[in-house]
């Protein structure tokens, strides 16, 4: 429930779509961290910051070889997020990660500075689209085009920042959110 709130709350400011606003799709993600408990080495894990009896922080991971990925997180939007709690999580998920043996924390997909101050090893990650029929190229040229305008956006500073801006604009939010969780 908290997480699928910060969630919430964080899209709203931003101007995104909620992903995790299907009732199937929470579903979905309770089934797999629950089922998960039930292995040796669960696959996926949860990490939670609770501060004065209220979870602050969220962050859900999952296991790979020696590899922690940290595939999602969120921070209360409260009178504590300026303490900025995802990092005080990102430091417990890190500290426990060595802890366990893990070689890597891995922050998962997109560039964000949070993600800089912490990691000194980057992956390149490549879509490969192959189509098999004429259909499938013209619709693979398309998001080609698709993932080319979204790379020079995301690249280009100033085109992310108004980018960003606008996003808020539309959803009725004057003011650019705290930059302490991923917002791609």
């Amino acid at each position: 429930g908290a997480f699928f709130e910060m969630k919430e709350s964080r899209f709203a400011k931003m101007g995104i779509a909620d992903v995790f606003s299907d009732s199937k799709v929470r579903a979905f993600f309770r089934a797999l961290f629950a089922d998960a408990l039930a292995e040796e080495r669960p696959s996926f894990l949860l990490h939670g910051l609770e501060v004065a009896g209220k979870l602050r922080a969220v962050t859900g991971s999952s296991r790979s070889g020696k590899r922690l990925i940290c595939e999602f997180g969120a921070i209360a939007e409260d009178d504590l997020a300026f303490t900025s709690p995802g990092d005080f999580l990102f430091f417990d998920n890190i500290q426990e990660a060595c802890e366990l043996g893990f070689a890597v924390y891995d922050f998962s997909v997109g560039d964000e500075p949070y993600k800089r101050l912490w990691c000194d090893i980057e992956i390149q990650h490549f879509e490969v689209l192959a189509p098999l029929t004429l259909k499938g190229r013209a619709l693979a040229a398309a998001l080609r085009q698709g993932t080319r305008a979204k790379a020079f956006i995301k690249n280009n500073p100033t085109a992310w920042k108004l980018t960003k801006m606008l996003r808020r604009k539309t959803a009725g939010q004057a003011a650019a959110p705290p930059a302490a969780e991923d917002d791609n």
